[in-house]
């Protein structure tokens, strides 16, 4: 682990704080669980979406600006109500990930392709290149005062 004041890049989203190393890969607690995705317990932490038009990275900055407007605005109000709605979103296209590949769950997946032929179409460079890693809410909620300072102090920075 990095030291908490870390003004280290994330290699994922590229913003200061990365504090966790996976690796030897510096990272962020938002982009953690997209390179955690051999941790037997992911299913709990992470989802599967699918979500082409965005690389990881831009999902996690996403994901980071969502995440602290929920912490800076107060319920009810609009930004917090569209900080919400991208959210629910973002969930929503677990249904695409299940429909593309039959799965959300990235243990189930990893369990799949690794019991594949080299040659399937998942195993192609493109053939899976629109699913993403979404953290879910239990995420954000074991790491809520560690994501809150991280988030925090990225707002200060602007």
């Amino acid at each position: 682990m990095l030291p908490p004041d870390a003004q280290t890049a994330c290699a994922c989203c590229g913003l200061a704080g990365a504090t966790l190393t996976v690796s030897e890969t510096p990272l962020c607690l938002v982009c953690a669980p997209a390179y955690a995705a051999d941790e037997d317990k992911i299913d709990q932490h992470a989802a599967l979406i699918w979500l082409p038009q965005f690389d990881q990275g831009t999902l996690s900055r996403l994901l980071s600006a969502a995440w602290t407007t929920l912490l800076v605005s107060r319920v009810g109000n609009p930004t917090h109500t569209h900080a919400l709605t991208i959210l629910d979103d973002l969930s929503a296209r677990r249904v695409a990930a299940i429909e593309k590949i039959g799965t959300y769950y990235p243990r189930r997946l990893r369990h799949a392709v690794s019991t594949l032929a080299p040659h399937h179409m998942l195993k192609r460079q493109s053939a899976a290149s629109g699913l993403r890693i979404l953290p879910v809410a239990a995420w954000r909620e074991r790491h809520t005062d560690a994501l809150s300072t991280l988030l925090s102090n990225r707002n200060r920075a602007r």
